[in-house]
């Protein structure tokens, strides 16, 4: 965690009571300040100028527009001035054993040079090492599920099936933590997104859809609490719903529709509720126009 976040004066009027709550409530040391003084380390500077970014802090852009981050590099982006809070929990550790392994994938891919390669393959292991120390997982687990990738590091793609009727939607129970998901996985290699829901909506809800509208593609670590380490796009996708008949199996426990208003317990890391309601807006609306990140 950081030791404290530094807030732009030029933001002063965007820091509210109900954001000073939540800074209070997630213990976050937060100062504002006049002038980028770059003293001390392991510090968040929260911006929206570009001509005022820190040499020596981590920096978090608060963002106008969206294409604000052609114009600024070395920082972390958000869209939303309490997303910082996100920021600030997670361990600068994290950021840098993700930066070291994606350098090292990028230089294994494709240097040829021998020595080139090996020192590659140490830094990787030092980025798995970081993470296993921080975490307290084994480093063969860590380099199996962080750093067990080759080529260039891209994120990962999921789909999720939006089965809406009668304006109550299909959820499934998750084997892993019991709790309650939009069916869906990550994209197979071998089909398309259309394909890929279908296959997902079948296996585990027992679902026959069609697929109909793409609802979203977003970026997972700017909508879950926990950060996924590879990256990972997430493609919503309102389905038709034709019939169900639940079929037990290695993934799900059961399947059921559901009113917004009557939620079960939703398996956050997979979907939120604003990513479900989101889902019923889209099913709502006559015009409505795919959200993307």
């Amino acid at each position: 965690m950081y030791q404290k976040l530094l807030i732009d004066k030029s933001l002063e009027d965007k820091v509210t009571e109900e954001l000073k709550k939540l800074f209070s409530i997630e213990s976050i040391n937060f100062e504002i300040i006049t002038q980028n003084k770059n003293i001390e380390s392991n510090i968040l500077f929260l911006t929206a100028d570009k001509d005022n970014l820190s040499e020596t802090y981590t920096n978090v852009f608060l963002l106008k527009h969206d294409y604000d981050f052609l114009d600024v590099k070395n920082a972390i982006f958000i869209k939303n001035i309490e997303d910082v809070v996100k920021v600030y929990r997670d361990s600068i550790w994290k950021s840098w054993a993700q930066e070291l392994q994606f350098l090292a994938q990028c230089s294994l891919a494709y240097s040829k040079d021998k020595f080139d390669r090996e020192r590659s393959e140490r830094i990787r292991e030092i980025s798995c090492e970081m993470l296993s120390y921080k975490y307290d997982i084994s480093p063969e687990k860590i380099k199996f599920d962080f750093a067990g990738e080759l080529g260039y590091q891209t994120p990962k793609v999921e789909n999720r099936a939006a089965i809406i009727k009668d304006n109550k939607i299909l959820l499934v129970r998750e084997q892993f933590d019991g709790k309650w998901s939009l069916p869906g996985g990550y994209q197979d290699v071998a089909r398309s997104v259309k394909e890929n829901v279908i296959k997902e909506a079948s296996e585990e809800a027992g679902a026959v859809v069609n697929p109909v509208k793409i609802i979203a593609v977003q970026d997972y670590n700017r909508h879950h609490s926990v950060d996924f380490p590879f990256g990972m796009v997430k493609i919503f996708v309102l389905c038709e719903y034709i019939s169900h008949s639940f079929k037990e199996n290695t993934e799900t426990l059961d399947a059921k529709f559901f009113s917004l208003d009557s939620l079960p317990e939703l398996s956050t890391a997979r979907n939120t509720y604003e990513q479900l309601k989101m889902c019923f807006d889209c099913y709502n609306s006559k015009d409505w126009k795919t959200i993307f990140d």
